[in-house]
């Protein structure tokens, strides 16, 4: 397997930076299907993006790009944004200049495209799949289609209503030229205002604390982006446009996250083809041990629409 650093221009031309995998096996000139990779909230390539690619890589014949959103890891941010800002709307367009970037390249099948995305990645993944026909198969591990559902699940409604009053604030103070108000993605030490905060969450993130800081995950986001994130409800509108595109659900008995009653309800309104696996694990296991369930059979659904 080869790991070559890439970077492509989105289409308001933001410089986004991240990894292509290829088999070490390939022919001269030979074309490969595709699988474009995008991350969590807040995430950067390095938290497991990268091992997912390679075992794809290792087990199909195909590529994966591997990439940091915009103002996030390695990728640059628009001059007129900020870092740490969650815009759902490029996000999910950025994944449509990656099909762009990749159909250009002279060693992809331009015709063999498929998308795979965990948590908002996965949201991203299935909305473009339902509006971008480049797109051939979409993988969605640990999705939640509704930004609004799960807030509702994760914070009490006194707290929602609070959290609108500075959502305005932080508008005004923006508009006037002031620094963007920052949030923390979790608590290390529990029991303080965060974007995430369950038990797993700040497991999962507390590791990444302080590693490669400028480059790499860093515990804050614009609150600005959860202004966005407590309303993202986009890929909602196209679960029944997504047809003839096959879509693959990965979905965890003990996700918070994306809870999987949710998950399967949302599920329950996409069209065939389409399939799913449950497995007994947390939110961050899809993406850890869980991947020892999952792998195979999101191998073997690729496998099966992209004529592997």
């Amino acid at each position: 397997m080869t790991r070559t650093d890439i970077e492509f221009k989105t289409s308001d031309n933001v410089t986004l930076r991240g990894w292509f995998f290829t088999p070490s096996n390939v022919a001269a000139g030979a074309k490969l299907p595709c699988v474009i990779m995008s991350h969590g909230v807040s995430c950067v390539k390095e938290m497991g993006l990268g091992d997912v690619a390679a075992r794809y890589v290792a087990d199909m014949n195909v590529s994966c790009l591997v990439y940091d959103y915009r103002g996030f890891g390695e990728s640059d941010a628009a001059p007129y944004m900020p870092r740490q800002e969650v815009n759902t709307w490029l996000q999910a367009n950025d994944i449509r200049d990656a099909v762009t970037h990749v159909q250009m390249r002279e060693d992809v099948d331009e015709t063999k495209i498929a998308v795979w995305g965990y948590s908002l990645g996965a949201m991203h993944a299935v909305y473009v799949a339902g509006v971008d026909r480049r797109v051939k198969a979409v993988v969605a591990v640990g999705p939640g289609m509704s930004g609004n559902e799960i807030v509702k699940r994760l914070a009490p409604p006194h707290a929602v209503n609070a959290m609108q009053g500075l959502f305005g604030k932080d508008r005004i103070e923006r508009a006037k030229g002031a620094d963007p108000i920052k949030v923390p993605v979790i608590s290390p030490e529990g029991g303080g205002q965060c974007l995430l905060p369950s038990p797993e969450s700040t497991r999962f993130f507390a590791e990444w604390i302080g590693k490669n800081h400028e480059k790499g995950w860093r515990n804050e986001l614009t609150l600005r982006s959860l202004d966005d994130l407590s309303t993202y409800a986009t890929p909602m509108a196209h679960l029944a446009n997504i047809t003839p595109t096959p879509v693959f659900f990965g979905v965890a008995i003990r996700d918070t996250n994306s809870p999987p009653d949710q998950v399967m309800k949302q599920y329950g309104k996409l069209t065939e083809p389409k399939e799913y696996a449950i497995v007994d694990c947390n939110h961050y296991e899809l993406v850890d041990k869980a991947r020892e369930v999952l792998h195979p059979k999101e191998v073997a659904f690729l496998k099966k629409w992209l004529s592997l």
